[in-house]
């Protein structure tokens, strides 16, 4: 877009079919230039004074597994160490409502991945994702981990986790957004960012996860995207669940693996399960594409 527009007056001037075209994209935004205007002058007032940078699709600053998606935004925002995005990475998500076995499973698969040099990508929420960050800081590396934020990076959602934000961000992660920053937090939101979530990893770790939950929305897109989809056995307990899948013993066991499959997932219990995982041939575990159907 800077290449076609050298001023925000012009873009001002542009109708949504123009903005469409620029940015590879259909819109169904309601497109009003003036008050768009207004809107980017805000947002550049509050990255300059949080030190909030931006990357645009196409920029080499753009995170490359972003780019591979058709849904990708086409601007992201962010704070702290965009580099972490630059290393392996894997996502971890799970449910608000947490139990002593599936947080310690959250905090200690991500501690040994960022010891390994991975960079562990979650959604700073309560429960789960806060257990993969904090993982993440407690791993006595620099803090390879990304939160994924469903409003604009100048606040932080949920707002008990701005000490948290702030941690990751002191000890070297990352904050990101698609939301330009004054962008609240809305229901829809949510949903949006957890394919951001998906996209930024070869591989989705779903700890803890009921029936219906955000979680299993992340685990969707990644299968969309063509991501790996591996559950944590900590989270597979059907008095937690409601019933999330049966465990079996996988036919593709190797001798050294405790691997385990629910319904066509890879089921480990800890990270260096999933290394193996990963290094298995592509097809040995096949997934049910529809995962509501668990």
């Amino acid at each position: 877009m800077k290449k076609n527009i050298d001023s925000l007056d012009k873009l001002a001037l542009l109708s949504i079919e123009d903005i469409s075209s620029i940015v590879g994209r259909k819109s169904r935004a309601v497109w009003n230039g003036m008050e768009t205007k207004a809107l980017a002058l805000r947002a550049s007032s509050i990255m300059e004074s949080k030190n909030i940078k931006g990357a645009v699709w196409g920029s080499a600053e753009y995170p490359a597994m972003l780019a591979t998606i058709d849904d990708r935004p086409y601007a992201f925002f962010y704070r702290g160490n965009l580099e972490v995005l630059r290393k392996k990475c894997v996502s971890v998500v799970g449910t608000r409502r947490v139990c002593q076995d599936t947080a310690v499973a959250a905090l200690s698969f991500s501690r040994d991945a960022a010891i390994d040099g991975q960079t562990v990508v979650s959604g700073l929420a309560s429960g789960i994702d806060s257990f993969a960050h904090r993982g993440t800081i407690q791993s006595g590396t620099d803090c390879s981990t990304a939160a994924v934020l469903p409003c604009g990076i100048d606040s932080v959602v949920p707002y008990g986790n701005r000490s948290l934000a702030s941690s990751i961000l002191r000890n070297g992660g990352l904050l990101c957004s698609e939301y330009i920053p004054g962008t609240p937090a809305e229901p829809w939101r949510f949903i949006q960012r957890n394919r951001l979530i998906a996209a930024l990893s070869p591989a989705t770790v779903v700890v803890h996860a009921p029936k219906g939950s955000g979680a299993l929305v992340t685990a969707d897109f990644a299968l969309t995207y063509n991501r790996e989809v591996v559950f944590h056995r900590a989270g597979l307990d059907g008095t937690r669940t409601g019933g999330l899948g049966q465990l079996k013993k996988s036919k593709e066991k190797s001798p050294d693996s405790m691997w385990y499959v629910s319904e066509g997932a890879p089921v480990i219990e800890n990270y260096a399960d999933y290394v193996r995982v990963m290094k298995s041939p592509p097809g040995t575990f096949s997934i049910n594409r529809q995962l509501e159907l668990f």
